[in-house]
């Protein structure tokens, strides 16, 4: 079972999502948390920091763990997604660092919620109870 790592970033009360690139081969064109997979020997959150810090060219200064996605995809198969929150980095503003993503953008959870394009249905359920009712 493949094992991945995911960062739920917030700031503001905003969650930062990237659009994956047309050219990857698990969920193209589909706004994704930021992460990866682990590499061998790597820990969870080894891995969140190194798939951190090529996406976006910032280096997480605290994360928590927030539960674990199992899901299934054509590509791996079967695969856990380790989640964890990060609310502070350092670096600077996060930006596109290399060529897994075509875009970044901060949403708010209720616009998470109606994105057409997740790359995990299950994205849905975890930003649900963070959603407020707006204007």
């Amino acid at each position: 079972m493949a094992q991945v790592v995911a960062a739920i970033i917030e700031r503001e009360g905003r969650y930062l999502l990237g659009l994956r690139a047309a050219h990857k081969k698990s969920a193209p064109e589909c706004w994704d948390l930021i992460g990866g997979h682990l590499e061998p020997g790597e820990t969870p959150l080894e891995a969140l920091s190194r798939e951190v810090m090529e996406e976006l060219g910032v280096a997480p200064t605290g994360a928590t763990p927030a539960g674990q996605i199992e899901f299934t995809d054509a590509h791996d198969g079967s695969s856990i997604l380790h989640l964890y929150r990060v609310e502070a980095w350092e670096g600077g503003e996060p930006t596109i660092a290399n060529d897994e993503h075509t875009a970044l953008t901060w949403f708010r959870p209720e616009q998470i919620q109606v994105l057409p394009n997740l790359a995990l249905a299950e994205y849905r359920m975890l930003f649900a109870d963070r959603a407020r009712p707006g204007p």
